[in-house]
């Protein structure tokens, strides 16, 4: 809040107060009519506070966590490996998952592999017997989205044996 908000609203107060004792010790004319206005300098201070706070919370830009937090990774390279795990989680829990994180992940590697053996992905003979016919059945580019996307998603131990097929290729440089 700022400093003119604040004496601003402390000056209203004041004056409601001072208002409202001053018609208590004059004696205001009925009970009911003290009462009214006492429930209207209220209200009005009530919503004085709200702007002053709503106008407070506008004012002040959102609190953000220091550099290394818990939920900020450190820099870029971090950050792509904890979205690349997400994927994969993604991707074991639900076919629709796999087909639409994971994969695309998993087709771009096998293809920057393949073509540096001078094979494109697209090239499904020549792909096939490089990759074997498991590892190229996940990055088959042909391949129809899942007809249930809710189904069980590809296990973490078969993405395992196609990294691992992609590491055999490339060291038979």
């Amino acid at each position: 809040m700022t400093r003119a908000l604040a004496v601003g609203f402390l000056t209203i107060a004041a004056l409601v107060g001072v208002a409202l004792a001053i018609a208590l010790g004059v004696g205001a004319p009925h009970p009911a009519v003290l009462e009214r206005a006492a429930a209207g300098a209220f209200g009005l201070l009530g919503i004085g506070a709200g702007s002053i706070a709503l106008s407070t919370a506008v004012e002040t830009p959102p609190r953000t966590r220091p550099p290394g937090g818990a939920d900020e990774p450190p820099d870029a390279r971090t950050a792509d490996l904890l979205s690349i795990e997400r994927s994969l989680r993604f991707g074991a829990s639900t076919a629709g998952d796999f087909y639409a994180q994971t994969r695309p992940r998993l087709v771009q590697i096998a293809s920057a592999c393949l073509a540096r053996k001078g094979v494109a992905l697209s090239d499904r003979e020549r792909a096939a017997d490089l990759l074997g016919a498991d590892a190229f059945e996940l990055v088959d580019p042909y391949i129809e989205p899942p007809t249930d996307r809710f189904a069980r998603g590809v296990p973490l131990s078969r993405v395992r044996r196609f990294v691992g097929v992609l590491e055999a290729l490339e060291g038979d440089r």
